[in-house]
Order: structure tokens, then C-alpha cells, then sequence
């Protein structure tokens, strides 16, 4: 059977790589490799003369930008780990975006007037422990509140001309963050919605998101049972279904991750019948959730509850979900309590009661 190509299961737009970014690269490559060509080229007898001026200039050059490159390393790094950690749960996804790497260069610049501030007002410091530090606390740096001049006004209060690189810098994060943040939302809506495709049945994805949130194995105890608390709160027979299947979704890709929902998506394609496929969503326990909404009543579900189920906190939940409510829709209530029993019992037992009752 056909699989939807790896290019059409990637959510939201990453950074291409242009032609012109490649033959940027490739000249980048060439350029670095003539100049280390020229820096290690050994001097002899029949070398030519004009060699060892080029050298000695090549070398000079490269001594005097190579602290400025491995600050901007150093800069490039920080903003790294910063995007890593700001966006723990899809740090992938938001270094493939555009302002990712716009805010990267821009610590890498940052990093290098960095510098050029120590440099001129600690000339005393020694040169690796310059790069070493404004590599790694630049930020710091660029915050600093710069004076240029002070005067002093006819009332006697002094004011002063100061230069704040630090409102600008914070300013131009801040934009970033937010325009990566813009740009996950839409991966993320896009998942849930290609996850609703494939998993339409609140049974399935209600096993799926339990099965991932018991899987992560980073998680602490208490933190396991605080997100499976707050998936057994999307089961109310109030809320609506369609946002009780979105959440749910959604709760599944906070906890998997992007790569854990293609995975998801790519084994429900396999296992589509090729009518399932046309219709684009599978259908296994659709029918059964339907069977069970249009002939039981609320009663009749809490009997057949009562009757298959053999958890008394289950057969409680389904009591208490049935209850009357003029606030909530008989449909929704039925639906969430249909869900809940094919997660609790399973297809096969429904399936066999049905089956008797169409009989009698």
C-alpha cells in the first residue's frame, strides 16, 4: 500500500536550503581551504618569492579575526541552547525556522561588538580569557548601560546621554521568540488536525495519549499523574466532543513530540483498507460508537455498564455521567460515555452485546 511521502507527513514550513545558500556554502568551503592551504604551505628553496609575503599577511589576518570567530561560535551556541530550552518540546522544529536563525546571527553580531567593547575598555585582560568570557556572558555585556556624555542643567541636576543596546537586544528576542512560537502553533494545529483525521475515534486517541504519557520516560511520578488526571478531565460529558478530541490530540503531541505523532500517522495510513484510505480516516471503532449512541438511552448504557464492566470506579464514572443535566446535550453525554466504554471494555465484548440485543 502507498505511503504519503516522507515531504507531505512534515508539519509547517522549515528553512529551505536555496541554491544560492549552497553555492554560498560551497564558496565558504573553498575560500577556508585556500586559506589554510596558504597558512600551512611549507617554505623552500624553489619556493616562489611573492609566497612567504602572502603567507605572513594570510596568517597575520587570520590571527587578528580569529577571536571574533570563535566568539560568534561561542554567541551561536548560547542562542542554541537558549531556543533548546525556551521551546523544550519541539526544539527541532523551532531551530528549522526562519527567525531561529535570524536571532542566531544576530547573538553571533552581538557576540562580536561584545568584544570589541571589552577589547577596548579592559585592554589589561588577557586575550583567551576575552573570548572565553564574552562568549559566554555577551548578553551581559550588551545589556550594559553605555554613557556617552553628562551635563549639568542651569537648576543643578545633572542628566546624562547613555547608549542602551540592551532595550534594543531584549526588544529583537523577544519578536523572535514570538515569531517562532506563531510559526509552532501552526505545526501544531496542523498535527492535531491530521491526527483527527487518522484517529476521529475518542477511544483511540484516549489510549493513545495514556500509552504516551506512560512511556515518557522523563517524567516524575507525580507528574505522570497530574497529566493523566488532567486526560481523564477531558472526558467530561459536558465539553463539547470535537474540543474533548482536539485537546486530546493536542495533549498527544505535547507529550510525544512531532516525531512521535508522524510515526503515529504513518503506521495508521498502513493500516487503512484502501475504501479507508479514499475516505481519508480509519474506521474501526466508528461504527460501534455509533451503534452504541443511536440504540442505547442513558439507563440502558449505565445497565450495560454495570453488566460488562468489572471496575466499580468505571461503572461509578458512567452512573455519575448519565445523571440528568439540563446544561449538557443527551448526544454529547451518550458519545463521552460510548468512548469511555469501548476504552474500558474494549471492541470485542460491545460488539457481542449488540449482537444479542439486535437478537432479542
Amino acid at each position: 500500500m502507498a505511503v504519503t511521502p516522507p515531504d507531505e507527513m512534515m508539519f509547517g514550513r522549515r528553512t529551505k536550503i536555496t541554491r544560492g545558500m549552497k553555492i554560498g556554502a560551497a564558496l565558504s568551503l573553498l575560500l577556508l581551504a585556500a586559506l589554510i592551504t596558504i597558512i600551512v604551505f611549507p617554505i623552500t628553496a624553489t619556493t616562489p618569492a611573492w609566497v612567504e609575503p602572502l603567507q605572513t599577511n594570510v596568517y597575520g589576518f587570520m590571527a587578528r579575526i580569529s577571536p571574533y570567530i570563535l566568539v560568534g561560535l561561542l554567541g551561536s551556541t548560547v542562542a542554541i541552547a537558549e531556543l533548546v530550552s525556551t521551546f523544550q518540546t519541539y526544539p527541532r522544529e523551532a531551530l528549522r525556522t526562519r527567525w531561529a536563525w535570524i536571532l542566531i546571527a544576530v547573538n553571533v553580531v552581538a557576540a562580536m561588538i561584545a568584544l570589541v567593547v571589552v577589547r577596548v575598555t579592559m585592554t589589561e585582560m588577557n586575550p583567551s580569557l576575552q573570548i572565553l568570557s564574552v562568549g559566554v556572558g555577551f548578553q551581559a555585556i550588551i545589556r550594559t548601560r553605555f554613557v556617552l556624555a553628562k551635563r549639568i542643567g542651569g537648576d543643578g541636576e545633572e542628566g546624562e546621554v547613555a547608549l542602551n543596546l540592551g532595550w534594543l537586544y531584549d526588544q529583537f528576542q523577544n519578536l523572535a521568540r514570538t515569531q517562532i512560537d506563531l510559526e509552532l502553533m501552526n505545526n501544531r494545529r496542523t498535527a492535531v488536525t491530521r491526527l483527527l483525521d487518522y484517529y476521529p475515534s475518542m477511544a483511540e486517541l484516549y489510549d493513545i495519549a495514556w500509552y504516551t504519557i506512560t512511556a515518557r520516560a522523563t517524567l516524575t511520578r507525580e507528574q505522570e499523574d497530574q497529566r493523566k488526571a488532567d486526560l481523564e478531565k477531558l472526558l467530561d460529558p459536558k465539553a463539547p466532543e470535537n474540543f474533548a478530541k482536539s485537546s486530546i490530540a493536542l495533549m498527544i503531541l505535547e507529550n510525544g513530540g512531532q516525531a512521535y505523532v508522524e510515526l503515529l500517522l504513518t503506521q495508521a495510513m498502513q493500516n487503512l483498507s484502501p475504501e479507508a484510505m479514499a475516505m481519508g480516516k480509519p474506521s474501526s471503532a466508528d461504527k460501534l460508537l455509533w451503534e452504541l449512541i443511536e440504540n442505547y438511552s442513558l439507563p440502558e448504557m449505565v445497565t450495560l455498564a454495570e453488566k460488562l464492566c468489572t471496575s466499580d470506579k468505571a461503572v461509578t464514572y458512567v452512573r455519575d455521567a448519565a445523571q440528568p443535566d439540563p446544561q449538557a446535550n443527551t448526544a454529547n453525554q451518550k458519545a463521552t460515555i460510548a468512548h469511555f466504554l469501548v476504552q474500558q471494555i474494549g471492541l470485542e465484548p460491545l460488539q457481542k452485546a449488540l449482537a444479542e440485543r439486535g437478537r432479542e
